[in-house]
């Protein structure tokens, strides 16, 4: 308990030097905060932020737009970049077009309507994108899988955010509820298996709620 009271000081002490200076982007997480919409923690938009300003990158992929505030980040850092970001949920849709009406440059920005299974069985193109980010519904990372390394190019950047699900995921399955343990295999033959793929050098940080990054060989 005492290291876990320590964790949460070290990172709000981060969290207040590193403080939001895009108006934008301060705005949107004010109006997630008020309407209690989830969205990427500040540790977790600040890996994204640290990576992509190593890389440059032409074709985004996001999984997962919800009210479109991880597109935002991605966009201010890589505004040549075109961003397909991909959302099933009708009323995050509603709220997502509207914030890209407002905050982006909507030539750069392809909404897709749809399941991100879906789409990504129907798209059989190889090796478009060169940065991945993957925040939807944990239990299809596995079934998504290989779907999205056909997509990414060499030396293209995976991703995941939220591996640990609030914790659950590092508990033995018998600690689960059992309305959660189908999610709980599913992202741990996740994680076994981007581990392992040789396609794939994959790196696991307990970032936020946990996040891998898996880089194309």
């Amino acid at each position: 308990m005492l290291e876990n009271i320590e964790e949460i000081r070290v990172s709000d002490f981060i969290n207040s030097l590193s403080g939001e200076i895009d108006k934008d982007i301060r705005e949107l997480k004010e109006y997630a905060i008020e309407h209690d919409v989830p969205i990427i923690r500040d540790e977790t938009k600040d890996f994204i932020r640290m990576i992509l300003s190593m890389k440059k990158v032409e074709n985004v992929l996001e999984i997962g737009t919800a009210i479109g505030y991880s597109t935002l980040v991605i966009h201010k850092l890589c505004k040549d970049a075109k961003i397909v970001t991909i959302e099933d949920y009708g009323e995050r849709i509603k709220i997502a077009k509207s914030n890209i009406d407002k905050y982006f440059d909507k030539s750069k920005i392809e909404l897709i309507e749809n399941d991100a299974g879906i789409y990504l069985k129907e798209n059989k193109e190889r090796e478009i994108f060169d940065f991945v980010f993957l925040d939807a519904a944990k239990g299809q990372y596995i079934n998504w899988l290989n779907d999205i390394k056909r997509l990414m190019k060499k030396d293209a950047i995976l991703i995941a955010d939220n591996i640990f699900k609030d914790g659950e995921i590092l508990e033995s399955k018998f600690l689960i509820k059992k309305r959660d343990r189908t999610i709980h295999k599913r992202m741990r033959e996740f994680l076994h298996t981007i581990t392992r793929d040789e396609e794939l050098n994959t790196y696991i940080y307990s970032i936020g709620d946990g996040l891998s990054v898996s880089i194309k060989k």
